[in-house]
């Protein structure tokens, strides 16, 4: 067979350019064809202004008091096959007593090494077994214990606390071991982490009564010293059934939950409560400051803190938002001035303690750079900032964010039913009714710049400064160390012109207003008068009147 030629390079140029023409053609055809068929876009939508957020669905609560006075708080959420359990005992470090720091820490503890019918540590290890998430911790007011478990362990989680808070195994062994447990997480959180120790001075800066001046976790003489009895007259006195608020959160009914508690916690003894501290804090006295040395950390830290309301009070709602807008992610102000703009700290923090007696806010700044100028330049920055939100507020949009980024943390947050009891308990005690955690959201979004702005301006003052250096152990005491800065002295004048100006604006718009109001009236034509009555008639010309009222003058309506 004779194979066919091949082609020629002017044959193969040929057959290319028909082949383009052929594809020119066919896309000339297809082309408009496409065009005309293609669907045209939608319109982008207008922007909406964005609205609040809408509130959680109303909390199903069913609360009762037992015979022995335990609290009882079930909240029913079938979501999951689960159920929060939180015990919280009405005790903290403000109920101890002087020389006997500590003691409140140390059943955090204790409350896990063994009852009467169950084993050291039995009830860690049973619920565990189950799935069950558990833990506990103490606070300057409260001790909270918490399990998380399925539902049908919840029988055996309530067995194990009712145990634990009849009879606890308190024998001199038992408490020695968590003596020295104590003493051994003391070393760890505070002694052996840098800047740490500050967390222990700081209530003693900023609180004159003793229920407040010390840090939760004790002072380690009160520890060593305390006798075996102390612990044993402790737990009596504080660990009662009427000192106790159960919270049950998840698949759970309101019967069901009270049957369980009966059956259980309503077995525990009832015992009169001890008379608590005198919780009155005196008044502020001035400016305190005090610096300690820094062995573990390089470059310096510094805390400044201001006594504020409890938690309890409308204004912690404001603070919660002021804290956000200063110490809250990359749009916070600390952030701006002491990150992006000098790349002064490595770490910042601001918020209140959550007391419900007195309340702390503070603002932590641990260092990048060493050195004095360093730590006076940061210090000049953060009250700078809060200078700034005392003449002019907060801004709407930071305002908002502010809102929105704690907004969504408590929602969130409540979202884990573990947390959610917690909440609910906590408000059992700190409000008397678990129902106002319904209500928090709302109280936050009432929050206003110009609240904001007055609280600043009342509370974080310099005369009501707690002001903590944290010094490595090559860096002297500055120069001039609690001295009133210039940078102070110019803000407090500069905010009191600002308060003349705003109340000599204030005085000028309400005179506006009554000579407005004295204006309009002026202008305003005064009534016509009404035409004079008639002479009344002779009574004798008068006819007789058979009428209901005509004997009395009462005018009878139609």
């Amino acid at each position: 067979m004779t194979l066919p030629p091949l082609p020629t390079p002017t044959a193969r140029c040929t057959r290319r350019r028909l082949l383009i023409a052929i594809a020119l053609a066919c896309c000339s055809t297809l082309l408009p064809a496409l065009a005309t068929a293609a669907k045209p876009k939608r319109p982008r939508p207008a922007s909406v202004a964005e609205g609040p957020w809408p509130l959680p669905p109303p909390l199903v609560l069913t609360r009762f008091t037992l015979a022995n006075g335990v609290r009882v708080v079930v909240h029913t959420d079938t979501t999951a096959p689960l159920v929060a359990l939180g015990v919280l005992v009405d005790v903290g470090a403000r109920d101890e007593q002087k020389g006997q720091t500590g003691l409140a820490h140390f059943f955090e503890h204790m409350m896990f090494q063994g009852s009467k019918r169950a084993a050291k540590m039995e009830h860690l290890t049973r619920l565990e077994a189950v799935g069950a998430d558990l833990n506990a911790h103490t606070s300057s007011d409260f001790t909270y214990f918490y399990e998380t478990v399925p539902r049908h362990a919840l029988e055996l989680a309530l067995w194990l606390e009712s145990d634990r808070f009849a009879r606890l195994d308190l024998r001199p062994d038992n408490v020695e071991n968590q003596r020295a447990a104590v003493l051994e997480e003391r070393r760890e959180r505070y002694e052996n982490r840098p800047y740490a120790m500050a967390e222990l001075e700081l209530p003693r800066l900023a609180f004159q009564n003793a229920a407040f001046s010390h840090a939760v976790i004790g002072r380690v003489d009160d520890l060593q010293k305390a006798p075996i009895d102390a612990f044993q007259r402790f737990y009596d006195a504080w660990y009662a059934p009427a000192n106790l608020v159960l919270v049950l959160s998840g698949d759970v009914s309101g019967n069901e939950g009270r049957a369980l508690a009966e059956r259980h916690l309503g077995r525990l003894v009832s015992r009169n409560l001890p008379t608590r501290n005198d919780f009155r804090e005196p008044a502020a006295t001035g400016h305190v400051y005090a610096s300690l040395e820094e062995k573990l950390g390089k470059t310096p830290a510094f805390k400044l803190a201001w006594r504020v309301p409890p938690v309890t009070h409308p204004d912690a709602f404001v603070l919660d938002v002021l804290a956000q807008a200063l110490g809250g992610g990359e749009a916070s102000r600390l952030e701006k001035r002491l990150v992006r703009e000098r790349a002064l700290a490595t770490s910042y923090w601001a918020g209140t303690h959550g007391r419900r007696d007195v309340d702390l806010l503070e603002v932590h700044v641990e260092l990048a750079e060493p050195g004095a100028a360093a730590l006076a330049e940061a210090k000049k920055r953060v009250r700078g900032a809060l200078h700034e939100i005392a003449i002019a507020g907060l801004p709407d949009e930071e305002l908002r964010r502010a809102k929105v980024a704690f907004e969504s943390s408590f929602v969130f947050g409540a979202l884990d039913a573990g947390r959610r009891a917690e909440l609910l308990a906590l408000h059992e005690v700190c409000f008397g009714d678990a129902g106002r955690l319904a209500d928090a959201l709302s109280r936050y979004r009432a929050v206003t710049s110009a609240d904001v702005q007055r609280v600043v301006q009342a509370l974080l003052t310099w005369d009501a400064e707690i002001e903590l250096d944290l010094l490595p152990t090559d860096l002297p005491q500055p120069k001039g160390a609690g001295l009133k800065p210039e940078a102070v002295t110019q803000h407090e004048a500069g905010l009191a012109m600002a308060l003349v100006k705003a109340e000599g604006e204030a005085r000028r718009r309400a005179e506006q207003e009554q000579a407005a109001l004295r204006k309009a009236a002026a202008a305003t034509p005064a009534p016509a008068s009404p035409p004079p009555e008639p002479a009344p008639a002779s009574t004798s010309a008068l006819p007789a009147v058979d009428a209901p009222g005509a004997a009395t003058g009462t005018q009878v309506q139609p």
